[in-house]
């Protein structure tokens, strides 16, 4: 069920990408702004200082029309990119230029060697760069993919990024170059250099012509088909905003692009990368400039035949060198080994104080999590953070709340204490949940609610038998009530799906936990409106719950507080991951912004929490915070 829902919203994107567009004055009114929501989505809003890029030639090899720069150069300070750059030397300059942007076939720029042989031999210069974890650097492409990073979606972070951040370095470096012709510079590259391709030249208007090669579809396919299980973290955005390829065409728009596909690609299906084709080629007719996009379709696997060549080829000639003739020649065999086209030495790797490796930890500037400890700062403090959150994490949550739960109930029975009841729901279409709920035999009497998510890890829920709000732990005080959020109970998913679907969520700009954050409000008005004698509602978590339980109180106006066992301390080193939610603050910080509303601590409280108490008393509502020793102290 869990996975049928997310694909059900992944179709729905999909579907309704470009699918009306607005009149030609009106479109290009609204590109500044679409352009910088793109960058947005891969960290690049603010984009960074243009600083130093030290470019250091290690050495040139020359071959008969052409020579090889081996370099290095520093996107970022410190953070050094090999590459080599072909320059033609049997014509004069100066040259139109392709920045060739390497897939994940090792050793890069010597395995795609033969692509700038060929432009540097028809008289372009080539820029062909390793990416960040292949070649001889050392970056990382694989945090979600192998390493567990899951909190890179907390951060807002992609390696796609950094990625498209070198390219548009690269592009500074070239336009430093006399022998270069700045105004006629293209991008490609196959497969992962294919997404980079299309990232790139979405973002940096610089860039004449694209040709993205086997790197076509959209997130539909890769949900459904489950193709995202073979894609690198590099392969998507941080996409907050649900939008799929057909807007990053749109963004290229009326530049010449060429999508290069082959029918028996096992990571884009033909239905998709077609589906692309034809939502943006609407774009380029709004132009009046259809002749300018091209799909090019090849009876091949993953990679490029001499067809798809000969046609990227010709397409590079028509309009970036202004030559309309087909293509006809293609690679002459000729290649160098890796040690000829090796930046660093044998035995060497980047200068001591390189920070490549290590990227991911500071490419995305993140607050300090200071608050403000004075009520009239604070205040204002507290309503940027919620907005923030609003805009940047939970947007769509907040749109799947336009929709209100209709429910139905089964009494579950009593014992000497409790009523039980299961009360059935959808959160959102295709997506059935259940409360399980236990309320004191007088429960028509004025009660307060308890509600919390059901683990991931409990066996049951069965009269709430596998929670911490088991009748054992509750007595009769209040009312108590368990939600089977998506991924537990029911809808439980094993280790066969749970990687699959944490990493797909994001592609639809959601993420498992907040997809449960939304199961767990969906709950509480629920329980508001079928519990009678509720007069007030509490959001309880332990461990990573605790997580939906905060974030569920802040955006629940109706809500009193939360009740915290052995909470959570971080999104890092592995979740709970809502999208870029670190732009905002760690799990602490926004904790802090409930205040003045009730946040209670049942056993120790961490470390991490502690400044909660005097920030309270600052702020005037020094008993909104309380640690107890156990349910049966709290009230």
């Amino acid at each position: 069920m869990l996975y049928q829902c997310l694909c059900s919203a992944a179709e729905r994107l999909s579907s309704q990408c470009l699918a009306l567009l607005p009149d030609l004055s009106s479109w290009e009114a609204a590109l500044p702004e679409r352009r910088r929501a793109w960058l947005g989505m891969l960290g690049l809003d603010p984009l960074p200082q243009r600083s130093d890029l030290a470019p250091v030639i290690t050495g040139i090899v020359e071959e008969k029309t052409f020579a090889i720069r081996k370099l290095h150069f520093q996107p970022l300070p410190d953070c050094r990119v090999t590459a080599n750059l072909y320059v033609p030397q049997d014509r004069p300059g100066p040259f139109p230029a392709v920045i060739y942007v390497c897939g994940h076939a090792d050793p890069a720029k010597v395995w795609y060697q033969e692509f700038a042989r060929w432009f540097a031999q028809h008289g372009y210069a080539v820029f062909i760069l390793d990416a960040i974890q292949i070649g001889e650097n050392r970056g990382i492409h694989h945090g979600t993919y192998s390493f567990g990073f899951w909190h890179w979606y907390s951060q807002g972070y992609t390696p796609a990024g950094m990625e498209v951040w070198t390219a548009m370095r690269a592009i500074d470096y070239l336009e430093t170059l006399p022998e270069i012709d700045a105004s006629r510079v293209g991008i490609t590259g196959n497969s992962g250099g294919g997404t980079i391709s299309w990232f790139t030249g979405a973002a940096d208007t610089r860039l004449k012509v694209v040709v993205p090669s086997c790197q076509t579809g959209n997130l539909f396919q890769h949900i459904y088909d489950r193709t995202i299980d073979g894609h690198c973290d590099c392969s998507f955005w941080v996409n907050h905003l649900g939008w799929d390829l057909p807007d990053l065409a749109a963004l290229i728009a009326p530049r010449p692009l060429m999508i290069s596909a082959s029918t028996e690609d096992i990571l884009f299906r033909p239905y998709a990368f077609r589906d692309v084709f034809q939502r943006a080629r609407h774009v380029y007719r709004l132009y009046g400039q259809e002749e300018h996009i091209h799909l090019h379709e090849a009876v091949n696997k993953h990679g490029q035949t001499s067809k798809c060549r000969l046609a990227l080829f010709s397409w590079f000639g028509k309009f970036l060198q202004g030559d309309a003739q087909p293509v006809r020649d293609d690679f002459d065999g000729s290649k160098l080994p890796a040690e000829s086209l090796a930046v660093y030495a044998p035995g060497e790797q980047a200068p001591a104080g390189d920070r490549l490796a290590t990227v991911q930890d500071f490419f995305i500037p993140l607050p300090a999590g200071d608050l403000p400890e004075d009520k009239q700062s604070f205040a204002v403090h507290q309503e940027q953070s919620l907005n923030r959150l609003r805009s940047l994490t939970f947007n769509n949550l907040l749109k799947s709340l336009r929709t209100y739960p209709q429910w139905k109930y089964r009494p579950q029975g009593q014992t000497d204490e409790f009523l039980y009841r299961t009360f059935e729901f959808c959160s959102e279409p295709d997506m059935p949940i259940r409360l399980q709920a236990a309320l004191p035999l007088q429960y028509s009497a004025s009660r307060k609610m308890l509600l919390g998510p059901l683990s991931q890890e409990a066996r049951t829920s069965f009269s709430l038998q596998a929670s911490d709000l088991a009748e054992s732990k509750c007595k009769g005080r209040y009312i108590r009530g368990c939600v089977e959020v998506r991924g537990t109970g029911a809808t439980s998913i094993g280790a066969g799906l749970l990687w699959t679907c944490r990493r797909a969520f994001p592609l639809v700009g959601q993420t498992l936990y907040e997809r449960q954050t939304l199961d767990l409000l969906q709950g509480g008005r629920v329980a508001r409106e079928a519990i009678p004698g509720l007069t007030g509602l509490y959001y309880f978590g332990t461990g990573e719950s605790a997580a939906l339980a905060i974030y569920a109180a802040l955006l629940d106006p109706e809500c009193r507080g939360v009740v915290l066992k052995q909470p959570i301390v971080t999104h890092w080193n592995g979740g709970p991951e809502f999208l870029n939610v670190l732009k905002t603050g760690d799990l602490p910080h926004n904790a802090a912004l409930l205040l003045p509303k009730s946040i209670a601590f049942i056993g120790e409280v961490p470390p991490e929490y502690q400044f909660l108490f005097p920030l309270a008393a600052k702020l005037g509502c020094l008993e909104a915070v309380s640690a107890v020793a156990t349910f049966a102290d709290w009230n």
